[in-house]
């Protein structure tokens, strides 16, 4: 018995806007103001809204060179309170 060897999966270029969300985990509303800011290209495939996986990645990008730009901070949570 021979096995073909698995072909890797095809990165997709577009995403609906579901997928989108997943891949940058935010809300839709959050989305759509990325589309409305130009911060995300999108087009329109019949009645179908697509998001290219390039400028989902270049939004995220842009937004660690944001963070390494202001240097590392280390997120330290707020000490709790005793209760009494």
């Amino acid at each position: 018995m021979s096995s073909t060897p698995l072909r890797p999966t095809p990165t997709p270029l577009a995403v609906p806007p579901r997928g989108a969300c997943l891949m940058l985990s935010i809300g839709m509303s959050r989305l759509y103001e990325l589309l409305r800011a130009g911060k995300l290209d999108s087009y329109r495939d019949g009645r179908a809204r697509r998001i290219t996986t390039k400028s989902i990645r270049k939004h995220i990008a842009r937004g660690l060179a944001a963070d390494s730009a202001d240097g590392w901070r280390q997120i330290t949570p707020h000490p709790s309170k005793a209760r009494k």
